[in-house]
């Protein structure tokens, strides 16, 4: 997949920032020109570090007890892009003189971001210029620059100038409620350690008390390369002669290290640039395609008949892995590592939308991203107990380290759903791999202590109902209300996942462990199963729907003539008592429900939910359009799943919701995933086994993907004529197609199943 702009556009310069930033997980660098832009052309010049955070003070006019006191947000760190280059005494920069020619390139395929110019300075010297840029899947500290000159008529000295800055700030906008609403700096700058081979600055953040690392080392063939040290940073000046004809080639190796994986990161930073300087450019840069070979062996999907589309899938799936953490310490957050949107805090949006992709085409991935989840246990143990329960844990709704972010308790911390929803997929996670070491090890203890809290949280009305009052559901413009619909279900899946799993590794002697650490009583899960059983699940018989909760039905519906849908979010134009007392949905709920948890819920029942709530839903959240388009094609409604998809696949290619400036929409990334293989394919994983209901939009000829189930590679090709699956690894299988099992040895043809 290559994405590729051919037009220098000064007003799209920040969204195209965050489209071709390069980000390996652990580290994200935007797209921003090394040579900057002139003053008035918007931009966020940034650079990130999974889970490096600064801890900033929330303020109330009025604090209750349990309110947030502190949040964490992620730092833009040291400014490293910044590549100055210099044609005697004329800087190349593309807004002055002649651009001849201009491309921007981000490839998947090797990993790299590329700027190609050829540019005629306003004093008639010509040249063309190459630069290419990685964040290495190998060596994820090291962010490499390769800047190449070539001389057309140019006589003369090239000269390039590289900064490393450290007197930065975090983005702000007043005016938007998902970015920071002031400026603040959160990264400073202590010391310059400055060679005649190298340079290394050591920071540190303004209240967490982290420390960072940044070493770069410059190779110039044939050139001239000195150090300084600067006020805030260090700089370095590379220079060679070049005639007409002749080219210089410069790399930079920028190197970062933090104190949250390392115990030196002065040291470490200093290591590490000396390996990749050592290694060379070639080297890198071929690592970085042969990890990306293997890496789309397993994860490609393709789309047939529509280019479109097959770029966008292949751009999802590639920031998906840009965006990913995989050393346990860093998640996903809600723009990964593109932008400072919603401050670099994580979500649910990484259990429900984005763990999937990773559970079944990359499973170390997904495991890392539950280790993360069981990192924090411990915090969501303590933000129980400050929520007022005895017993359980409760996830935090928005945070980096484990602590609760939001200070905004009604769309924050009332979503107890998400402990449902990291339960969920750690059950998921169970039914794909069945790693009884893993799930005995710390599986077991999230899905024990997150049951508990149902317990905690719900109670048994005059009817014999467990209930859950005062919580939020997925829809944010619905808050503080009881049963809510999805939020039951989770709990209700919480409660019994619990129990399975429990009685499966009890069964081998393998539940000890948890069941000590946290004194479990074998009891418990009767109440757990009873809790489940009696759950409240809000039905109306008059519209044949589940109730998004118990008095959602009863408000006004949403007048669209007085009060129309246009580009900006209903949130951003009214208060939220206003929306809170109508029936308007910000996102998919009780339909999301309804994808997740569809086991004993009839059929009509799901096509009255999703007719009636389509109608209320204004898909202000980029996470609802692609559970709408997986639940019409659950539906049979393959061109409606297919108009929901196309608004899923390209949000942040074609900028839709206007904010691709602050980041990518992560998990609607996932979602373009979700949508194609839970929706067109029908996937769904259970108990007995992994199930398939294949469907072919018309303007697709076909679709192939693949999926990790247990230690077995299946492979799956949809046309308009057959579908193919095919055992590609590992051992036979069985799986399920249309609910009958399907046994695969090897490649299995079936006719006409596309629907």
């Amino acid at each position: 997949m290559q994405l590729t702009h051919k037009e220098l556009i000064p007003g799209q310069l920040a969204a195209e920032e965050t489209l071709f930033h390069v980000a390996n997980g652990y580290l994200g660098v935007r797209g921003c020109f090394e040579e900057g832009y002139p003053d008035g052309v918007p931009s966020v010049r940034g650079c990130y570090i999974n889970g490096f955070y600064d801890d900033i003070e929330l303020s109330y006019p009025e604090r209750l007890y349990g309110f947030p006191e502190r949040a964490q947000r992620i730092v833009n760190l040291p400014d490293v892009q910044t590549v100055l280059l210099w044609l005697d005494d004329e800087r190349f920069d593309p807004f002055a003189g002649e651009l001849l020619a201009f491309e921007r390139t981000l490839d998947a395929e090797k990993g790299v971001y590329t700027r190609r110019v050829r540019w005629r300075s306003p004093r008639g010297k010509t040249v063309e210029i190459e630069i290419a840029r990685m964040a290495s899947f190998t060596r994820p500290e090291l962010f490499y620059t390769q800047y190449r000159v070539e001389s057309v008529d140019f006589q003369g000295e090239a000269r390039f100038e590289c900064a490393v800055d450290c007197d930065v700030t975090n983005f702000h906008d007043p005016d938007d409620p998902r970015v920071a609403s002031g400026p603040q700096q959160h990264i400073f700058f202590d010391s310059a350690q400055v060679s005649a081979d190298k340079a290394t600055a050591l920071c540190h953040t303004g209240v967490s008390g982290l420390s960072l690392a940044v070493c770069q080392k410059l190779k110039l063939e044939g050139g001239d390369v000195r150090y300084r040290s600067e006020k805030a940073g260090f700089s370095a000046c590379a220079s060679i002669r070049l005639s007409p004809g002749q080219a210089a080639c410069l790399e930079r190796h920028i190197v970062f290290s933090d104190s949250r994986r390392q115990a030196s990161p002065l040291g470490r930073a200093d290591a590490v640039a000396e390996e990749c300087w050592s290694a060379g450019g070639a080297a890198l840069l071929e690592e970085q395609r042969a990890w990306l070979e293997r890496f789309w062996q397993v994860s490609r999907v393709e789309i047939d008949g529509c280019p479109e589309e097959d770029v966008g899938i292949a751009f999802s799936l590639y920031q998906l892995l840009q965006s990913a953490g995989k050393d346990s310490i860093g998640n996903v957050s809600a723009k990964g590592l593109s932008g400072e949107g919603y401050e670099g805090h994580y979500f649910w949006d990484t259990e429900i939308y984005i763990l999937p992709f990773f559970l079944f085409t990359q499973p170390e991935i997904a495991r890392q991203l539950l280790n993360f989840r069981y990192s924090m246990l411990d915090s969501a143990r303590i933000h129980a107990r400050l929520m007022g329960h005895s017993r359980g844990a409760l996830y935090p709704w928005r945070t980096i380290t484990g602590s609760e972010c939001s200070s905004f308790f009604p769309a924050g911390s009332a979503q107890y759903h998400i402990s449902g929803d990291v339960a969920h997929s750690f059950t998921q996670y169970w039914y794909a791999t069945g790693d009884e070491a893993y799930m005995a090890g710390k599986g077991l203890e999230v899905l024990l202590e997150t049951a508990r809290l149902w317990i905690d949280a719900g109670h048994f009305d005059r009817q014999g109902r467990f209930c859950i009052a005062c919580v939020t559901g997925p829809d944010e413009y619905t808050c503080m209300i009881n049963n809510n619909y999805y939020t039951n279900q989770a709990a209700r899946h919480n409660l019994l996942g619990a129990a399975a799993v429990y009685r499966a590794l009890a069964a081998k002697g393998l539940h000890r462990q948890a069941a000590e650490k946290i004194g479990f009583d074998e009891a418990e899960l009767a109440g757990f199963e009873q809790a489940a059983e009696a759950m409240y699940l809000p039905y109306d018989e008059k519209l044949g729907i589940n109730a998004q909760d118990d008095s959602f039905l009863d408000k006004p519906r949403w007048d669209f003539k007085l009060a129309p849908l246009n580009h900006s979010p209903l949130l951003m134009r009214y208060h939220p008592l206003y929306l809170y007392r109508h029936q308007i949905c910000k996102q998919a709920d009780t339909v999301l429900s309804h994808y997740l948890f569809d086991e004993g819920v009839d059929e009509s029942t799901m096509r009255n939910s999703f007719d009636y709530y389509e109608e209320l839903t204004t898909h202000d959240s980029s996470l609802s359009c692609s559970a709408f388009s997986i639940m019409a094609a659950r539906l049979g409604l393959v061109e409606k799943a297919y108009t929901y998809y196309q608004h899923t696949s390209r949000i942040d290619l074609d900028n839709t919701h206007g904010n691709t400036r602050d980041g990518l929409h992560a998990a609607n990334l996932g979602g373009a995933w979700l949508a194609l293989i839970a929706g067109f394919a029908g996937l769904r994983l259970r108990k007995n086994g992994l199930h398939f209901r294949f469907t072919l939009p018309e303007r697709w000829d076909g679709y192939r993907f693949k999926v990790w189930y247990k230690e077995s590679l299946i492979a799956v090709s949809v046309r308009r004529d057959a579908v193919t699956v095919e055992l590609e690894r590992g051992e036979a299988v069985t799986v399920h197609v249309d609910g009958k099992p399907l046994y695969i040895p090897s490649a299995v043809r079936l006719e006409g199943i596309a629907k």
